[in-house]
């Protein structure tokens, strides 16, 4: 049964209460709850889990697609012909009605099927919560169902368990837990029970992970009033903005649908002031409209975005909204977590420092001292907890602390972690100990001697050293040296390295206190850079991309990352405290400093730097992996997350998802992005060039007394027909040599440009309408006509005519897919990189006009009649002359001519 109240108890701020009073505002115990008093609280505070919002159904969000200007306009056109249809039928009206009706589907389901995503982010935080606790209850442990957890409970947990509530530590045993995916740090955070007044230290957050030890947690906020509830309550409450593409699209078939009604509008006046009957003036302003309109620009679109995101996939970067594709290309900023994003989530052994000396962890082997460098890494392997076991594959996995494993994997390498341990027997142990700092294992030697091996905080190992160890011999540690290893310390810590001594004794008893300690070196560690990471930033540069980390660490680490990645050369560091006192204007200041880097920020943080980004135009892309980046992810312009590390929340906030991990994979993302949306310009140049002719036969046949050179079932052809194939052709074209060199097309430049129409309607396209306006008028005048002369619909010469514009315009338009293939360098260059779609693109065509031209019954359904020979010889050069005018274009732009250049 599920249990949710109308008004539940707001969340309750216990950190900073006293844990007595805590106990009495809950009405509890150390013993817990009876079974009747949680029954009675789960009526009142609802079921431990986290509260959804409802969606819009799936038959809403299909019926939205038809809301947009451009299917309004196409089923009122298709409403126009099935009416005129009704009223003189046998003149074709109908199937113009089913084309455009046909069109409008089409459009509406891929763009349907392309946005609709079933909103499962918020199912993903259950993830978080486990199915059964551990909970007193009548005094007595009992196995419970997580979502019957409520305030006052007392919740039991140990190593390996996901804690389910927030709460306030009542009890503890060595307790570490990993908080990654709430905070983002990488280390993990030890806890301890707190004796009055609760502090950080003192609690639990739902959705950590008990790495080490046991606890007894007092639960205080269940569900939607926990930590991981407020992130998923605003996560709900983000709105994902348009990408780029869908606003360069709407606003590009805003302006050609406007276009179109004008036209349509003003020459359905003309036909009326010149005495035209009202059926023809409609047929004439459906045609204006429906030349006006490229049908399947917006198919073409999706189908060009879908193989982009098929590439993409072939990558390790699955793309769950095609439109992200063209986003990412277009990103100006990669936002992006520092922990398990840059880096490999694990901690490891970077810095050592011994004979008074600066060691890099990874040539050890061949630089070190090797008395000094043996009897550190053998404290390193009896100093540890870690437990080593070996796979099925024969390789070892260690268990244990994160830090101690990271000791334990470096001693590993060199020496071998279990032959060290085997030399020795352990006697005695004293586990790390939050307010002492250090933890000590006491063993005995083959000599019969007792050695105590102890490593720590270094303040505290150095308090407790009187000698130090170096070049195989023991010196007394004199008070300059004490200060000189202590800056050293402060040193490493300053580069956001963890740091620890150690130390070792030879002591008479087990249980001896470590004093008199001979101090051997220090270690620092750090969780590493991936090692792909730092070509992929230098690619990022390249292209003009900037890049900001923004993490839960903190801040000296968070610089040291950034600054070894190459990210940043002098970093600023911005922590959460102070981004808390920020003004909106502030954060607008520090982010114009290229040089800042952001730790311990908070979800709503990462999310208001998001935002701060859009509105000075940045195109932002987020990359993250835990629960605490979903925010960000969602709200950014393209969302990126991690598939193997990655939290489902993660990934169901995200656009794309990398299966690798691999930060390099987004540099490859960035160029496919770039990539389409070249082409897409490519292919948007190539349909609004056929616009031209099919618009000017309209207008000459309204203004001039000439019979119509093209139909709406022609006009239709060429859309929706023959333009597809090499459409998608040049939607799939292969990256430009430049493309990786360029910086990211600004925010507020439009997808179709001044630049495009003037290529396609002022030079190609009107070269088209001239081309095929010859070959019209010199087949109607060879056949007797003359101007002024009226000229019957079903009448040879005239089907032959319309037949000849029509084949002329396609000819053209194959010259034209040639020419698009490039922006700016020569078109000849590509004919040698074969193209499958556009070369089957250009034999369909062929085909297309071989059949319509030929064949009766094509011939009755597209108007046409078989042209002669002789006219094929005006129709053959077509395209060798619209790629030779391109060609003239680009080189004049490459010389000097920028105004031609696309």
């Amino acid at each position: 049964m599920s249990h949710s109240p109308k008004n539940p108890p707001k969340a309750f701020c216990f950190q900073g209460e006293r844990l007595p009073k805590l106990l009495e505002t809950l009405k509890t115990s150390p013993q817990g709850l009876t079974s009747e008093k949680a029954r009675s609280r789960l009526s009142r505070y609802g079921e431990n889990q986290i509260v959804f919002h409802r969606t819009r159904s799936p038959w809403l969000l299909f019926f939205n697609e038809f809301k947009a200007l451009f299917p309004l306009l196409l089923l009122t056109a298709a409403l126009l012909a099935f009416w005129a249809d009704g009223l003189n039928p046998g003149e074709g009206y109908n199937l113009i009605g089913w084309a455009l009706s046909g069109v409008v589907l089409l459009n509406a389901v891929m763009s349907f099927l392309q946005n609709y995503k079933v909103e499962k982010l918020m199912l993903s935080f259950l993830d978080y919560i486990p199915k059964s606790v551990n909970v007193l209850r009548d005094g007595k442990s009992v196995l419970r169902d997580a979502k019957e957890l409520v305030p006052g409970d007392i919740l039991l947990v140990q190593e390996g368990d996901k804690i389910s509530a927030d709460g306030a530590i009542l009890e503890s045993a060595q307790l570490r837990v990993d908080e990654s995916l709430l905070s983002g740090e990488s280390l993990s955070v030890e806890k301890q029970a707190g004796e009055d007044r609760i502090e950080a230290e003192h609690c639990a957050w739902s959705g950590a992970t008990v790495i080490k030890g046991h606890a007894r947690i007092l639960v205080v906020n269940t569900g939607r009033n926990t930590r991981i509830g407020g992130i998923s309550e605003l996560s709900q409450r983000v709105q994902a903005d348009l990408t780029p593409m869908q606003k360069e699209l709407r606003n590009f078939v805003r302006k050609i649908t406007y276009l179109a009604i004008t036209f349509g509008g003003v020459f359905f006046g003309i036909g009326f002031l010149i005495g035209d009957s009202f059926w023809t003036n409609l047929v004439f302003a459906i045609g204006i409209i429906v030349a006006n309109v490229p049908e399947g620009l917006l198919p073409t679109v999706t189908l060009a975005l879908t193989q982009a995101s098929l590439r993409m996939a072939k990558r390790n970067a699955v793309v769950k909204d095609i439109l992200s594709v063209e986003t990412l290309g277009s990103t100006s900023v990669i936002c992006t977590d520092k922990t398990g994003t840059l880096t490999q989530n694990r901690l490891h052994v970077e810095k050592l420092y011994m004979d008074f000396e600066d060691y890099d962890a990874d040539t050890v082997n061949g630089r070190l001292r090797y008395r000094t460098a043996w009897t550190m890494q053998e404290i390193m392997a009896l100093c540890n907890e870690t437990v080593i076991t070996l796979d099925e594959e024969g390789k070892p996995t260690f268990t244990g602390d994160p830090t101690e494993i990271a000791l334990a994997s470096f001693v590993d390498r060199q020496h071998g972690y279990g032959a060290i341990r085997g030399r020795y027997r352990l006697r005695h142990s004293r586990p790390f100990d939050a307010a002492l700092k250090f933890m000590t294992a006491t063993y005995s030697t083959s000599r019969k001697a007792l050695l105590l091996t102890a490593k720590g905080a270094p303040e505290v190992i150095l308090e407790r050293c009187t000698q130090i160890y170096s070049e195989g011999l023991v010196h007394p540690l004199r008070a300059e040296a004490k200060r000189g290893l202590t800056a050293k310390a402060d040193e490493y810590a300053g580069l956001g390295l963890r740091v620890l001594a150690f130390a070792y004794a030879v002591v008479e008893h087990p249980e001896d206190v470590p004093e008199n300690l001979v101090f051997v070196g220090l270690a620092g560690l750090v969780d590493p850079p991936r090692p792909e990471v730092p070509n992929a930033v230098a690619a990022c540069r390249t292209a003009g991309i900037r890049i900001i980390v923004i993490s839960g660490d903190s801040g000296e680490t968070v610089a040291y990352i950034a600054k070894r990645l190459g990210i940043v050369d002098n970093p600023s560091i911005i922590t959460g405290n102070r981004l808390a006192g920020m003004s909106p204007d502030d954060l607008l200041e520090a982010l114009r400093n290229e040089q800042v880097v952001f730790a311990r920020t908070a979800p709503e943080q990462k999310l208001a730097i998001v935002d701060a980004l859009k509105a000075m135009g940045e195109v932002v892309a987020m990359t993250g992996d835990g629960v605490n980046d979903s925010p960000a992810l969602k709200r950014a312009d393209i969302g990126v997350a991690m598939g193997k590390k990655g939290t489902d929340v993660a990934k169901e906030a995200s656009d794309i998802i990398l299966l690798d991990d691999n930060f390099a994979t987004i540099v490859k993302a960035v160029e496919e992005g770039r990539t389409v949306y070249e082409n897409i310009k490519k292919f948007i140049t190539y349909i609004l060039a056929s616009n031209i002719p099919e618009v000017v036969p309209y207008i000459a046949y309204v203004l001039f007394p000439i019979p119509l050179p093209i139909t709406v079932i022609q006009i239709l052809s060429i859309d929706l027909i023959t333009d597809m194939l090499p459409a998608i052709g040049l939607g799939n074209e292969p990256p430009e040599s430049d493309i990786m060199h360029q910086p990211p097309r600004r925010g507020n430049e439009p997808l179709v440009s001044l630049r495009t129409f003037i290529r396609s309607y002022a030079i190609i396209g009107s070269a088209q309408a001239l081309l095929a306006f010859v070959v019209f008028f010199t087949l109607l005048f060879d056949g007797g006509w003359s101007f002024g002369k009226v000229i019957a619909e079903n009448d040879p010469l005239y089907l032959q005519a319309s037949g000849a514009f029509l084949t002329t315009i396609i000819f053209c338009q194959i010259g034209n897919v040639m020419a698009c293939r490039t922006s700016r360098q020569s078109a000849l260059g590509s004919l040698t990189r074969l193209n499958p779609w556009i070369i089957c693109g250009i034999l369909f065509e062929l085909a297309f006009i071989l059949a319509i031209v030929y064949l009766p019954e094509a011939q009755l359904f597209f108007n046409t009649a078989p042209i002669a020979l002789a006219y094929w010889l005006w129709i053959a050069p077509a395209p060798f002359i619209i790629l030779a005018l391109d060609e003239a274009r680009k080189w004049l732009g490459r010389h000097g001519w920028h105004g031609l250049e696309v």
